[in-house]
């Protein structure tokens, strides 16, 4: 499933980010989420979107991680 604006930024440098305040339990709902695309994920489909995702699992882990290691 590719979305056009994708194709539009992948020939661009400057890629736009977004920036979000999000509670503990809103991380770790889209770590769940992540990680069930990535359990469901088809073989077939394109490898980039796969290491992206990955990515972001691990991104949202060291969050979740970070965090448990604040309140220990």
């Amino acid at each position: 499933m590719n979305y056009e604006y994708e194709n539009e930024w992948d020939e661009q440098a400057d890629v736009p980010y977004v920036q979000m305040e999000l509670d503990i339990r809103d991380v770790h709902q889209l770590y769940k989420s992540v990680d069930y695309h990535l359990t469901n994920f088809p073989g077939s489909d394109d490898p980039y979107e796969k290491g992206r995702l990955v990515d972001m699992k691990d991104f949202l882990y060291r969050m979740i991680l970070e965090y448990k290691f604040q309140v220990e």
